[in-house]
């Protein structure tokens, strides 16, 4: 099929959502889609098509009475939920980071990245090398540069310089590749988290949600494609569900941000007691009504266990 859309103005937009079915005041509508953008607000806005019918993808009707300053709220409350995701990995991603690193380098030099002998022949070394390689090459970094005038050799920095240089996703790969399950083992650890698999399993949880957030995507009610490990310890906290698999119908913590965030409650408390993420997520969750609370995956009476207890 050939795509034979064609670009629309600002007021063909606000007529096509009032034909819809959309209410409210048009020059609130119109300031929100000149600087956010249609496409953006409409993964908002989605939700509340009423179901399309028999042989339909989409209804292309809103439900009745839906204001556009109800997707303007909701708008906001994803994007203050980001920022507070976005911190708490954040915390993570260094703390994962430093610990590796250390370890690493304790244990196989300072220039262990260097070794194709210390990861696991089922990653292609040379092809994470290369991409360190030419971020180190490319930076403009103080340590980097410092380190090209000072030494001719090794060719690349150390590692905790390059690690400096990696984002969560190439941070995590290098993670999972590094072969000492040792190592693994303790850095999970070290991270709160039971063993090396559960560790790996989480990352690649939160570095796709990290990405989301990263791009300013909608986050509040989204199913995420990566799907947190069961984790016993937590599982006072976690929303389980059954998930039909090769192996047979299996329990899994479902697939929604409210798991996410006990996962980081967790992590971030292994790291300091003191913090105050758990409280921050919670006021800003109690916010919503019960049916958005729902779309996030939150349980009935989430409040009282225990991961929010403090």
């Amino acid at each position: 099929m050939h795509f034979n859309k064609l670009p629309t103005t600002i007021d063909d937009q606000i007529t096509l959502l009032i034909e819809r079915g959309m209410q409210g005041d048009q020059s609130l509508m119109r300031r929100w889609l000149e600087t956010v953008g249609y496409d953006r607000l409409s993964a908002y806005w989605l939700p509340f098509e009423v179901p399309a019918a028999d042989g339909q993808t989409r209804s292309k009707q809103f439900a009745t009475d839906l204001q556009f300053d109800t997707i303007v709220d909701i708008y906001v409350f994803d994007r203050k939920l980001r920022l507070l995701v976005m911190e708490a990995i954040e915390r993570i991603e260094i703390a994962l980071r430093a610990r590796w690193t250390n370890r690493l380098a304790l244990a196989h030099g300072s220039h262990a990245h260097l070794d194709a002998e210390v990861f696991q022949s089922g990653y292609d070394h040379i092809a994470l090398l290369s991409a360190l390689a030419n971020r180190a090459k490319d930076s403009n970094e103080v340590f980097v540069d410092h380190y090209r005038r000072k030494y001719t050799a090794p060719f690349m920095p150390p590692i905790w310089i390059v690690t400096e240089l990696m984002t969560f996703g190439e941070l995590s790969r290098w993670f999972a590749a590094t072969k000492d399950p040792k190592i693994r083992s303790a850095v999970a650890k070290d991270l709160g988290l039971p063993s090396r698999e559960v560790l790996e399993g989480t990352l690649q949880l939160l570095s796709y949600i990290r990405n989301i957030c990263a791009h300013h995507g909608r986050l509040w009610n989204r199913h995420t494609v990566k799907r947190l490990p069961l984790i016993k310890r937590f599982s006072g906290d976690l929303v389980i569900g059954q998930l039909e698999t090769d192996s047979g119908i299996q329990n899994q913590p479902a697939n929604q941000i409210y798991n996410a965030l006990v996962a980081l409650i967790h992590m971030l408390r292994h790291q300091s007691q003191d913090t105050t993420f758990p409280q921050r997520v919670a006021d800003l969750i109690k916010s919503r009504s019960p049916a958005n609370q729902r779309s996030m995956g939150f349980p009935e009476n989430w409040e009282a266990r225990p991961c929010w207890q403090g």
